[in-house]
């Protein structure tokens, strides 16, 4: 009978992990690889997919040395009616290094280190290679990569019966941003509703 031997799990410090902790990202968050950053709580109108300027996203600049691995995508709706549709996380690929250098993202407006973007130990001060945005332009337009499966039909500030509900989708490392490549949470139509984002991320070498 062939004997199959698993690889032993690694604490931040190197050390073997006999007894692994309940919470799945704690090592790599007590290792200071964990960020959270979030669009500003006025939030903004995700747009299509397909257009050339997105809102909240994550960029991973060519030539960073690490893997970015998205944890967590969470939606706050803010106000608006919004149109009946989806939402999907849309891929560029050839992000480029710089923006309007050789790649494809022409303009980005970065989150603010201890203001809109954190490490996921409070109080530390956050300095990912991965970049947020709270707004960019791309010169080709983004492509499905992930429909997220949050749906909508019209909602309205207006409405009179109050329904409340989540939107917010967890990741278990299928889904990983390489160098060179960009992923944003957008629409699979023009969704209209005002909405406030946030996205968790650990960061692994490349």
């Amino acid at each position: 009978m062939e004997i199959e031997f698993k690889p032993q799990q690694l604490t931040s410090v190197g050390s073997v992990l006999v007894s692994p902790r309940q919470l799945p990202l704690y090592e790599a968050n007590k290792a200071g690889r964990l960020y959270v950053a979030s669009n500003v709580a006025a939030g903004n109108v995700l747009p299509i997919f397909s257009n050339t300027a997105q809102e909240s996203g994550l960029w991973n600049p060519a030539g960073s040395g690490v893997l970015a691995v998205l944890t967590s995508v969470a939606f706050d709706y803010v106000s608006t009616t919004g149109a009946a549709g989806g939402y999907v996380l849309a891929a560029v690929v050839l992000a480029g290094a710089a923006v309007a250098t050789g790649g494809n993202i022409s303009a980005f407006t970065d989150a603010t280190a201890n203001a809109t973007m954190w490490s996921g130990r409070v109080g530390d001060f956050a300095n990912p290679k991965t970049r947020f945005a709270q707004g960019a332009a791309t010169v080709v337009a983004p492509v499905i990569y992930r429909h997220l499966g949050y749906n909508q039909l019209v909602v309205t500030a207006a409405d009179t019966t109050t329904v409340p509900w989540r939107a917010d989708f967890d990741f278990r490392g299928d889904i990983i941003i390489p160098p060179n490549a960009a992923l944003f949470v957008a629409g699979n139509i023009a969704t209209l509703m005002i909405s406030a984002v946030s996205m968790t991320w650990v960061e692994e070498d490349a």
